[in-house]
């Protein structure tokens, strides 16, 4: 990760803030937005390899606390590069990112894929508990939080050394911060009601899910529900898992180049 930080990191203070993103490789655009982890430098191995054939954009997540914010920051990068018309990748809490970048932008927006993600049309009914997380992620004793967030995450990974990874990056990169933030701009999109059917109405591009059978973050009706508001395909990810990106990078990246590939 230090490495290929070092090699492909770039900043841009956007509004006051700070933003880390990496650039690599050349060919057809591809804004790739990572999990909830929101360190993109963790999928080196996969975003190397997508590179390969394409110019590949991934921000860090700053601990900002609106959907907007996501949303003019993504703008100013894209723009700092010269890319006005790209593909959007996004995988889980990415993938909600992405919905919603989706009907900020959809005329300079080709193709979006989603991986390990639900339709982020959430209803109003979602917002209490969005809310009761932001207020636990503000009172707990920060270790306790920290512990509790690397648990999670690391029950939605099958190795040993990926669980390693994960439960570093939470404990030595993240704060409290970033937890509030993750929960904050979930709350925000459901206030704000980025994402409904309408707000594609007009959009013609397509639609991929990569969905493994072994994710327990995709319920059985995602897909019926993904396609009342744009339609999709489906590609299978196998077994590969809700950290499939990380399981198996050049597998995952194949699949990628799959669910970029036209028609």
């Amino acid at each position: 990760m230090e490495r290929f930080s070092g090699q492909f990191g770039r900043q841009l203070v956007i509004a006051g803030v700070r933003w880390r993103y990496y650039r690599l490789g050349a060919g057809s655009p591809v804004l790739w937005l990572s999990g909830g982890l929101r360190r993109a430098a963790l999928g080196f191995a996969f975003l190397t390899t997508l590179a390969a054939r394409h110019t590949v954009i991934a921000p860090d997540y700053p601990p900002v606390r609106t959907i907007n914010q996501f949303m003019v920051a993504f703008d100013s990068i894209l723009a700092a590069e010269g890319v006005d018309s790209f593909a959007l990748a996004g995988q889980s809490y990415g993938g909600m990112l992405a919905q919603a970048y989706l009907a900020h932008r959809p005329n300079d927006i080709n193709r979006l894929v989603l991986s390990s993600a639900g339709p982020a049309d959430y209803g109003r009914a979602w917002l209490p508990l969005e809310t009761l997380a932001i207020s636990l992620a503000r009172v707990l004793p920060e270790r306790v939080l920290m512990n509790l967030l690397a648990g999670g995450l690391v029950r939605l990974a099958k190795r040993a050394d990926i669980r390693d990874a994960i439960g570093s990056i939470v404990r030595q990169e993240l704060c409290r911060d970033d937890v509030v933030s993750h929960f904050a701009v979930a709350a925000d999109l459901i206030r704000t009601r980025v994402v409904t059917p309408g707000a594609f109405q007009r959009w013609n591009g397509r639609v991929v899910v990569l969905r493994a059978e072994n994710d327990p973050t995709q319920g059985a009706s995602d897909i019926a529900h993904y396609r009342k508001l744009f339609g999709v395909d489906v590609i299978s990810l196998g077994r590969l898992g809700h950290a499939a990106v990380l399981v198996d990078p050049d597998a995952y990246a194949e699949l990628l180049e799959q669910a970029l590939a036209n028609p």
